[in-house]
């Protein structure tokens, strides 16, 4: 199931261009830190709203825990972009949205489940204007859910 997710990933990563960054949408892999579930990849998706410094972040990450446990989350999250008059290429966000987490384990044949739960994220971090690609760097609360501190970043075209 994980070589399936992350085929799909790069598959709609592979589908951006860079007529769709200049209309407001910004694409590209990501790697997470973790406190509970160790290092994860993923891929991000950016929308922004025309003439609003709000923007739309969905993502998916893979983590990877060990001990034949699958752990992966989605996230869908609105952020408020920064203004720094004083470094245009820098934009600091903040925001909050949505986590659900799915994690199934097998630990031989006595105990075998999986578990789904939503829950809340609150974020912050930072993009950086770099030409044709977007460096970035975010910390994130999640509250239920994962239940978890994250670090992620990455690279958006």
């Amino acid at each position: 199931m994980r070589k399936t997710i992350l085929l799909v990933a790069i598959l709609l990563m592979a589908a951006g261009t860079n007529e769709a960054r200049a209309q407001g949408f910004r694409w590209g892999p990501e790697l997470s830190l973790a406190d509970d579930a160790d290092f994860g990849i993923g891929a991000r998706m950016e929308f922004d709203f025309a003439r609003s410094p709000l923007t739309l972040i969905a993502n998916g990450d893979v983590f990877f825990p060990g001990n034949d446990i699958t752990w992966i989350e989605l996230n869908a999250n609105l952020i408020y972009n920064f203004d720094l008059a004083s470094a245009p290429t820098v934009t600091p966000y903040a925001g909050g949205g949505l986590n659900i987490r799915y994690a199934s384990w097998d630990n031989g044949s006595l105990d075998n489940d999986s578990d789904t739960d939503p829950g809340l994220n609150l974020l912050g971090g930072v993009r950086f204007d770099a030409g044709s690609i977007s460096p970035f760097v975010e910390a994130k609360f999640e509250i239920e859910g994962g239940d978890q501190f994250v670090v992620t970043g990455g690279i958006l075209f």
